[in-house]
């Protein structure tokens, strides 16, 4: 089975925070550089919309990924939908879908949480254990409440899982600012929390100052391009 140079594994403190504005413009990144990459989202809830988050992802790849094998009408929580469906989410399966993908680079986004359910037994930490990435991007919003937030996942996720790599934060911005927006970057690292990578603007994932960010990021977790796949 072929496998990629480097995946990049990007979960959430929650669902809705900007996990794919943030994979797809890392993933455009990649591309404007000159790598081979591929956006993939394996599980996905709530694809009766016009542009799933797989179809947004497929855009900006190098090449149209393969149809995600969990796609789910039902805007709910992954084992939810699924039960719905009349299926289960297996790991095995997904892990053998992304190893159908070859790339310099595959940016893989789960569906909700770090924490949420993929199955009576499962959740997406179960699934990144499965996936063994090279790197992990933990998305949380700039706001009230997300040291609370990163220190809980981060202090279940080496527990539960210390043979992961320590995932880098990128912070997206809230819908509403507070008085800790612009601030909490700063108090995550000094509080020993975690590694911020990135903090993104309010605005597109293909606005200038978006693309930024996401090339700086990818300059981060992926330092050289002198061994690109032919």
């Amino acid at each position: 089975m072929a496998t990629a140079e480097h995946r990049v594994l990007i979960v959430g403190t929650g669902t809705e925070i900007g996990k794919t504005h943030a994979a797809v413009a890392l993933v455009s990144a990649f591309v404007q550089r000159g790598l081979i990459a591929l956006g993939l989202k394996p599980i996905e809830s709530g694809v009766h919309v016009s542009l799933p988050d797989s179809a947004r992802l497929a855009l900006v790849s190098s090449s149209s990924p393969s149809p995600p094998p969990y796609a789910f009408a039902d805007p709910v929580s992954p084992h939810l939908a699924a039960r719905r469906a009349g299926t289960s989410i297996q790991l095995d399966v997904v892990a053998e879908w992304v190893a159908t993908h070859t790339a310099d680079v595959l940016v893989i986004e789960t569906a909700g949480g770090l924490f949420s359910p993929l199955s009576d037994s499962l959740t997406n930490l179960d699934l990144v254990r499965r996936l063994a990435p090279r790197s992990i991007l933990l998305v949380a919003v700039d706001r009230l409440g997300v040291l609370h937030d990163l220190r809980a996942c981060l202090t279940a996720m080496r527990s539960l899982a210390p043979e992961l790599p320590l995932p880098g934060v990128v912070l997206q911005p809230p819908a509403t600012p507070d008085s800790s927006t612009g601030t909490n970057a700063q108090e995550i690292e000094r509080l020993g929390i975690a590694r911020v990578v990135a903090v993104f603007a309010r605005s597109e994932p293909d606005s200038p100052v978006y693309q930024s960010e996401a090339r700086r990021l990818s300059r981060v977790l992926v330092p050289e391009v002198a061994h690109k796949m032919p």
